[in-house]
């Protein structure tokens, strides 16, 4: 994978009929949709340092290619609080994004209790953001149905350029 290609920008127009994406499970029966040149690599049981201070959304850091990156935790973001119980994350997926256009690409992980699949999305397919978040508009380019379930498209930049607490 080029540079180029992970610093095209995340627009709606990207999702031209039959583009691909990875739809990563956040929670139970809860999905979403990544760019695929925004997905790097996915690492099996993360070993996560708790960060004191840290948002409730964020577990920790983990270690990926000699650097620290945060892992967001979706589920606890979208819910406005750690969902209790929860289980460590099995599995993290380490995306890149940019904070603006011309900046340089950043890394960062989301916690996934399953592994995340590929699939091809069209412009048939497209509906309404799930209404059980306020966060939906802010972070999502676009949504599609999937198995009758809504799957919004996340925009990687704007979920990590931004401090939600």
């Amino acid at each position: 994978m080029t540079i180029d290609t992970l610093a095209r920008p995340a627009t709606a127009a990207n999702f031209a009929a039959g583009a691909p994406a990875r739809l990563l499970e956040f929670d139970h029966g809860r999905f979403v949709a990544l760019p695929v040149h925004t997905t790097i690599e996915l690492i099996e049981r993360p070993a996560i340092v708790g960060v004191p201070g840290a948002p409730y959304y964020m577990p920790g850091t983990l270690r990926w290619q000699a650097q620290q990156i945060v892992l967001l935790d979706l589920c606890a973001l979208l819910n406005a609080h750690p969902k209790a119980g929860a289980a460590p994350a099995r599995h993290a997926l380490v995306v890149a994004y940019q904070t603006a256009a011309g900046q340089p690409i950043r890394y960062a992980a989301i916690a996934t209790a399953s592994l995340p699949q590929t699939l091809q999305i069209s412009d048939a397919s497209q509906c309404a953001l799930p209404q059980d978040s306020d966060l939906w508009p802010l972070i999502a380019l676009s949504c599609f149905e999937h198995e009758g379930r809504r799957v919004p498209i996340i925009d990687t930049g704007r979920l990590f350029a931004t401090r939600w607490d």
